[in-house]
């Protein structure tokens, strides 16, 4: 029994020293270092050291902040953003804000499926996908590694100055385990969900005595002001997309949402000077008018050729061009001629129609002119005419279309304006922007290119857009104020 206690007793001794050393190493570790406690490397290194043994990081238990779930493409998350940031101003809480999602359009869904939808859309263990040689085959687990990527908005706006008006916190992961590790909140009571019952569940009035109506797309009204009655710290909403989501009608709510829109302008450097040097081709700022025509995916197949005749009917209000006679067109149409697929070298439109039986002079000035009409022209060329307006005014088309000079749909525009030119004629300015990838090695020039033609297009005097498309209201708020001598949907309506 005394040798059992012995030996206990040495035990405890042993222990005890060996717990003593490794303190005395610790602590050495530290004050050799003079550690910052605001070092996030030294943080790190410490972490490390210390085998798990991890000071909890302190919290402002009055701050409050507003989160959401964001969706589908780079436009609609790009509306989302600007509600969320309306939204957190007038609550007065920290926005929390999601990177930017790159890749197919994750579609909107209750709230407790796409929050399980978001959280499962990680890389997390994928490091080695980024690594495999170019040409090796794929493991299966990186089958999907190049179809999407995530970047910060600060990637395309200048987040900075909107920090200044509204404070945000960025976040990688949806988790509130990451809430409570980052924010300090408990999420068994600290975090208040707005589930969504439909994709356009609730709109969100900023003014009380508000009298504009529900929009009919919407089944609720929330007011701020019963928003601004939960206690909880983070107010956490499902979807908050679409154009009018969260209303601006009070004067401080429209002078904010007016500063966000002036700021959050794409400023990429690389977008900035791709756009640039297209926009000096055209012949500079203001100098030509810009369409944007979305024809190739969804519920803008069926309606493309109405919105483009009424698009064609607003330049020839615009231009004061006179539309050449149908059947001149369809005369002039040859099918198996290489110039009429290739849009290059294509014929006279009046050209065997008219020319023969007609010996009035005027008819041959107008065929002459037709002729010239459909003349392609170059940069140099245009931009010599510009001035004279009418059929050689300078437009741009930014499309979805793929080959728009073969495509039948735009055969009519072709057909009457010879300064047309679309992102195809300025293959030699994209070459750098087709080299960026980001961080995980995954591409940007899919999801950069189309951004090109919304800044070329916002550098117009004139802007048409399509309607229901979030790229068209997109780039009627790029436009340059000081150039803009009117903003129109395919309809010929202004753009509010």
């Amino acid at each position: 029994m005394l040798m059992q206690t012995k030996r206990l007793i040495l035990s405890f001794i042993l222990v005890s020293n060996l717990i003593l050393i490794l303190f005395y190493h610790y602590a050495s570790s530290l004050s050799s270092r003079h550690i910052d406690d605001h070092d996030e490397a030294t943080y790190d290194s410490i972490t490390q050291r210390a085998k798990g043994i991890v000071p909890r990081p302190s919290f402002d238990p009055n701050e409050r902040y507003l989160a959401y779930l964001p969706h589908s493409g780079f436009h609609n998350q790009r509306i989302t953003l600007e509600n969320a940031l309306l939204l957190a101003k007038y609550l007065n809480r920290t926005l929390l804000v999601p990177p930017v999602f790159l890749g197919p359009a994750t579609e909107w869904r209750l709230f407790d499926i796409l929050h399980r939808r978001i959280l499962l859309q990680t890389k997390r263990g994928l490091d080695h996908c980024g690594k495999v040689p170019k040409g090796d085959p794929l493991p299966a687990e990186c089958l999907n590694y190049y179809s999407w990527t995530t970047v910060e908005w600060d990637f395309f706006y200048d987040m900075d100055k909107v920090a200044k008006e509204q404070p945000f916190k960025y976040r990688k992961d949806h988790s509130f385990a990451w809430m409570e590790t980052h924010l300090g909140v408990d999420r068994t009571k600290d975090i208040y969900k707005i589930n969504d019952q439909a994709h356009y569940d609730y709109q969100i009035y900023d003014d009380p005595n508000s009298v504009t109506p529900l929009n009919k797309r919407y089944m609720r009204k929330l007011n701020v002001q019963e928003l601004k009655a939960i206690p909880e710290r983070v107010l956490h909403m499902g979807s908050l997309f679409a154009t009018g989501r969260v209303l601006a009608e009070l004067p401080e709510s429209k002078t904010y949402q007016q500063f966000l829109r002036r700021t959050m302008i794409l400023s990429t450097p690389i977008l900035t000077k791709t756009s640039d040097a297209i926009v000096g081709k055209l012949g500079g700022l203001g100098s030509f008018v810009g369409l944007h025509l979305r024809v190739g995916d969804g519920m803008f197949v069926e309606p493309a050729p109405e919105n483009i005749e009424n698009m064609f009917k607003s330049l020839v209000d615009i231009t004061g061009i006179k539309p050449i006679p149908l059947y001149k067109i369809q005369s002039s149409s040859t099918p198996d001629s290489d110039a009429d697929i290739d849009g290059e070298n294509e014929e006279d439109v009046g050209a065997g129609s008219g020319s023969e039986d007609s010996e009035d002079p005027e008819e041959e000035g107008e065929d002459q002119e037709e002729e010239e009409a459909i003349t392609r022209l170059d940069f140099e060329q245009c931009r010599a005419r510009k001035d004279i307006g009418g059929k050689f005014t300078i437009i741009y088309i930014a499309t979805d279309g793929v080959y728009p000079r073969r495509n039948i749909l735009f055969r009519k525009l072709f057909d009457h304006f010879p300064c047309i030119f679309t992102l195809d004629d300025f293959s030699e300015h994209l070459a750098e922007l087709k080299q960026m990838k980001n961080t995980d090695g995954v591409g940007l020039a899919k999801d950069l290119i189309p951004m090109v033609d919304a800044v070329v297009s916002a550098k117009g005097r004139y802007f048409m857009g399509t309607p229901k498309s979030t790229f068209s209201t997109y780039v009627q708020k790029q436009l340059h104020p000081a150039f803009v001598d009117g903003v129109f949907d395919a309809d010929g309506k202004p753009l509010a």
